[in-house]
């Protein structure tokens, strides 16, 4: 049966990536049978030792599987959770797993998430064979270079998977995406498969957390730092504790947070969690303007879209007390002029801190945030404007607010679209309309230029002014203004 020798490959892939060892051979064979309900060989070699690409093995399978009835209907979505189900036999015990990667820190934290981040490549939890279709490019704006993606490794919804979802009540078991009893969850019609999901515990600010990484990968080594209990998302003196530890922890990674309110907060406000990782982000690389020192704290405000207060000190604790100071004095400002309204019948002000270490000293990003709404802005007001939503439309988060922006996958087919008018003078389809009014300006800017890079530059110019949106201080002379004056009663509060 030509089903053994996928099953063989799968087993010598497994062995070749050393996520298990030659000693299991027999072990992972008998496993991977039973899932698949095939009758074992009785002479079963693993000598053949050819390693083909893990997409290619796995795709065979998960066809040897639906035409089997193993898993119904043949979406991604389903396929998913049966190959998730595969990899789990090639994934070690969380507990085996956490031994290993804190005898790797205890030589070299780098060691460490150098082997995690492998083993789950390896194990297909991130699927790198999707998340190298992803569009990725970099366009220089008047802020400096911005980074560019347009996410083509989260699958869409399929059909077939919300007509198998519909008249079913699936337990509220795990109670959402992030908590920690995702390990090993099969998963269901409306929660993705994470049998071969693994996380490492860790401690920050006494308090039990875990390290995972994202399976869509959004930049390099894209991790998630969860808290044990399911709890909503809260900026707090904790945070900044949490971050440092972190940071102190893995020195090589940053770690930032979300901010705690609707429309300016992440995609998920009911678990508290961080993002982290280990990439080099276009705001590290923002002109600053020197504001103050107060003790050992300096404090510098950058050139950037959105309204960034740097603070850099080597004293870990005065940091943190004047990021408090920081957060409790911006909590609880208005500024009429500017639209800012700390509070209406709920709060509105919060903050998006994000720490990260160079050498001995301690830099911590705090982006002043506002999620007030109106009948113009029904979305927010620092929000993406409903001009820039052929681009983006969904909530600026920590990563769009460092300079990474995180497009729809519908853009590459749209773009195209676009692309074709352009040069060819036509119109866009009534289904392209919303781009219609961007069309136009195109015309009046495009001077035959190579056309690839013109759109891209495009489209990074309205993510730009996305992220000047979403700035609760204006990149016009009187925002500047505000941002100066709020600067210097800020700066005479801390010094008192």
């Amino acid at each position: 049966m030509m089903i053994n020798n996928h099953i063989i490959d799968l087993i010598n892939y497994a062995i070749e990536k050393r996520l298990i060892q030659n000693e299991d051979f027999e072990y992972s064979y008998n496993r991977v049978t039973d899932i698949l309900k095939v009758k074992q060989q009785h002479y079963v070699s693993n000598d053949n030792k050819r390693v083909k690409q893990l997409s290619i093995i796995l795709n065979l399978i998960l066809d040897f599987a639906y035409n089997n009835r193993l898993f119904t209907p043949n979406s991604t979505k389903q396929r998913d959770l049966f190959e998730s189900k595969l990899m789990d036999v090639f994934s070690s015990l969380p507990s085996d797993l956490n031994k290993t990667f804190y005898h790797l820190f205890n030589e070299n934290p780098v060691k460490a998430t150098d082997f995690f981040y492998k083993m789950s490549q390896d194990n297909n939890y991130i699927k790198n064979d999707r998340i190298a279709k992803n569009i990725k490019w970099q366009s220089t704006t008047k802020y400096g270079i911005l980074d560019m993606t347009i996410n083509l490794s989260k699958p869409e919804k399929d059909p077939r998977d919300i007509i198998a979802q519909s008249g079913k009540n699936d337990t509220d078991y795990p109670l959402c995406l992030l908590c920690k009893e995702n390990v090993g969850f099969y998963g269901n019609n409306t929660h993705p498969g994470r049998s071969n999901h693994r996380i490492i515990k860790l401690n920050l600010n006494q308090e039990e957390f875990y390290l995972q990484y994202s399976p869509y990968v959004y930049y390099n080594e894209h991790s998630i730092v969860l808290m044990k209990d399911h709890i909503p998302m809260n900026v707090s003196e904790n945070t900044f504790k949490r971050l440092f530890d972190f940071v102190d922890m893995f020195p090589h990674y940053f770690l930032g947070s979300n901010a705690g309110l609707p429309i300016v907060g992440g995609s998920i406000l009911s678990h508290e969690h961080y993002q982290g990782g280990r990439h080099h982000f276009p705001i590290e690389d923002a002109k600053e303007v020197f504001i103050s020192k107060i003790g050992k704290v300096s404090f510098k405000y950058l050139v950037w879209p959105l309204s960034v207060i740097r603070l850099e000190s080597t004293n870990r604790e005065q940091l943190i007390d004047k990021a408090i100071k920081l957060f409790e004095f911006w909590e609880n400002y208005s500024d009429e002029e500017s639209g800012i309204y700390s509070n209406t019948d709920v709060p509105h002000n919060a903050i998006t801190p994000i720490a990260r270490k160079n050498g001995d000293t301690y830099i911590l990003d705090m982006t002043l945030r506002n999620n007030l709404t109106s009948s113009e802005f029904p979305l927010g007001i620092f929000h993406p404007h409903p001009t820039h939503h052929n681009i983006k439309k969904e909530n600026i988060g920590l990563i769009e607010v460092m300079g990474l922006a995180v497009l729809p996958a519908r853009l590459k087919e749209e773009l195209k679209a676009v692309k074709n008018a352009l040069i060819n003078n036509v119109e866009l389809t009534q289904e392209l309309a919303i781009h219609k009014d961007w069309l136009t300006e195109l015309k009046d800017r495009y001077k035959g230029e190579e056309i690839e890079k013109f759109i891209n530059d495009q489209v990074a110019d309205k993510f730009m002014r996305c992220l000047e949106d979403s700035g609760v201080f204006k990149q016009t002379p009187s925002g500047i203004e505000n941002f100066n004056k709020f600067i210097s009663l800020l700066i005479n509060a801390l010094n008192k």
